[in-house]
């Protein structure tokens, strides 16, 4: 039996001229219109926080479970989880998922943001990157 996780990506492209996005865990939608694609992608990650919620103690490193693909350079696993939300692929995907602290400080535009019923998380990065890199991070949860 696999183990339950809690990492999601969201991937950004065009269809047809119009942007799709297509999630590891749904079938491909078209983006609505008027509304930033992005935010629609944040969106539809914090939905999956809400649907499929997990507890604790069975949260584990999801970089670590993909083979740390995520990382710049190898870091061992250690510290508190953190809720990341990572950009990869100059800005068309996204993914959503828990990081040990020792992960998250060496994951390239990744962002620490709050549980959706919690407060939120001390930012694991250093201060090299700018957050405003991810625009209004938190404003995605918050949304709901």
């Amino acid at each position: 039996m696999a183990l339950p996780t809690r990492a999601w990506t969201v991937t950004i492209s065009a269809h047809a001229g119009r942007p799709t996005l297509a999630c590891t865990s749904c079938r491909p939608f078209t983006a609505q219109p008027g509304i930033p694609v992005v935010r629609q992608a944040h969106r539809h990650l914090a939905g999956h926080l809400v649907d499929d919620p997990l507890p604790a103690y069975l949260r584990t490193c999801q970089c670590r479970e993909y083979g740390c693909r995520w990382h710049r350079h190898p870091a061992p696993c250690s510290g508190p989880l953190h809720l990341l939300l990572i950009c990869t692929g100059n800005g068309r995907t996204w993914h959503l998922a828990d990081a040990c602290l020792g992960c998250a400080r060496t994951i390239p535009r990744a962002a620490s943001v709050r549980e959706p019923d919690g407060p939120a998380a001390p930012a694991p990065r250093p201060a090299s990157v700018a957050p405003e890199a991810f625009g209004k991070e938190q404003e995605w949860v918050e949304a709901l």
